[in-house]
């Protein structure tokens, strides 16, 4: 196995423990703060409190993202990928240590700062594309990027699968609602010996991501990389996609409760359908790549999503819904393949942490911005967060079509592994 090869083994491994621990614990947030009987809030707190509070935990995570993806993607640039990786490990297994202690005490401070400091330390997303890039060849870089889409999808299933089975007493007497925080520690704390003892990045690799002080490249503030014109346009394709993104998935389930009074067994089925055209788009974005290039992948990921949005709206009976959310489900791994090579392909080699980094806040924000918007919008009409999001993706169509920064849209080799095959 080449040393590529190698290295990227450790990247998918990586990100599949990092995403299975951070969604762990997601089954279990709604019944622990809205169900008096389990006892981590006091009974007596009313109900549109408890719902407050719930939000609120669930937000200081992606807050924390928000703020810490770029400094540390700006610290890997700096002294190596490796040992920021690790160090941000660290943190945020420390971070669910914290939050599992506060819900075994019913400690809400606890659960709180933990959420915070596991969010601000996680930023192994921006981390582990930086080293895909830096491993990567010009003719495989798009294989490479479309594995981390596999194993966050992956990451994705597992992880609430996991959550849901050990906060059950009725599988095991001793789990409770703490065991999922817990056993997300472990998973973090796995992730850094996976890290600390497989990945071994090759010496041209460690070159290529951290500018050498012979270098004449001066190091830029986060504000003057997300304002670089080559990149920007990037950024703003990459917000409205993920808004058009999490207009579905957040809401999808909302949608067929609204509409179809569904039960929860029936959405995780749904959850599981949707993750097979998930994982298979990641297989196989970089085939696409060869005859389309990677503007017209993504020109037909963000078509594919936003037909997918539009027609999930359409049928009449719940059989027909699933043609539809394949086809969004299909397109949004090629969105966010291709979105995060828009912002590889036209950063620096001496500043993919940091580009990267910016591009995970981007997601985080388009994230909160979705869930916000398509809260209120659910309320009006159960149909309009996918009209909107339709909208949204066909405005990402419209951005690719009118980008004129070749460089940052096509990487060099791209053409060439295109008219080689």
């Amino acid at each position: 196995m080449s040393q590529e090869n190698k290295a990227m083994s450790a990247v998918f491994m990586t990100v599949l423990f990092g995403f299975a621990g951070f969604s762990l614990p997601y089954p279990v947030f709604g019944p622990m703060f809205l169900k008096p009987e389990l006892g981590f809030l006091d009974p007596s707190v009313p109900e549109q409190y408890r719902t407050i509070l719930l939000g609120v935990a669930m937000a200081l995570y992606p807050i924390g993202q928000f703020i810490g993806a770029p400094w540390l993607g700006r610290l890997s640039d700096k002294v190596g990928r490796k040992p920021v990786l690790m160090a941000s490990l660290f943190g945020a297994a420390s971070g669910y240590i914290v939050v599992a202690i506060g819900v075994a005490n019913a400690n809400l401070p606890m659960v709180l700062i933990g959420r915070f400091v596991s969010g601000l330390c996680e930023g192994n997303m921006a981390i582990a594309q930086s080293i895909a890039s830096d491993i990567s060849k010009p003719e495989n870089k798009v294989r490479n990027f479309g594995l981390i889409t596999v194993a966050i999808n992956v990451g994705w299933i597992i992880g609430p699968l996991m959550g849901g089975f050990f906060s059950d007493p009725s599988i095991h007497p001793s789990f409770n609602v703490s065991w999922p925080f817990f056993f997300a520690a472990g998973m973090y704390g796995f992730n850094l010996l996976v890290v600390a003892v497989i990945l071994h990045i090759p010496e041209y690799a460690r070159r290529r991501g951290r500018a050498s002080d012979d270098e004449a490249v001066p190091t830029r503030s986060v504000w003057a990389t997300l304002t670089d014109p080559v990149l920007l346009p990037g950024y703003a394709v990459s917000f409205f996609s993920y808004v058009a993104i999490y207009l579905f998935f957040c809401f999808f389930g909302v949608y067929l409760v609204q509409n179809y009074d569904v039960t929860s067994s029936f959405l995780g089925m749904c959850s599981a359908i949707i993750s097979i055209p998930l994982i298979l788009a990641g297989l196989t974005v970089e085939r696409a790549q060869r005859p389309m290039g990677l503007r017209g992948v993504a020109i037909l990921g963000h078509l594919l999503l936003a037909t997918g949005l539009v027609t999930f709206v359409l049928p009449e009976g719940l059989v027909w819904i699933f043609v539809p959310m394949c086809l969004a489900a299909f397109g949004i791994a090629w969105c966010e393949v291709t979105t995060s090579l828009f912002i590889s392909n036209g950063a620096g080699a001496h500043e993919q942490g940091q580009a990267l980094g910016i591009y995970r806040s981007v997601h985080v924000l388009a994230e909160a911005a979705a869930v916000l918007m398509g809260g209120v919008l659910a309320g009006l009409n159960s149909d309009l967060p996918f009209i909107v999001g339709s909208v949204a993706s066909l405005i990402c169509v419209v951005g690719i079509l009118g980008w004129v920064k070749s460089r940052s849209a096509e990487p060099a080799g791209a053409k060439a592994t295109a008219s080689a095959s």
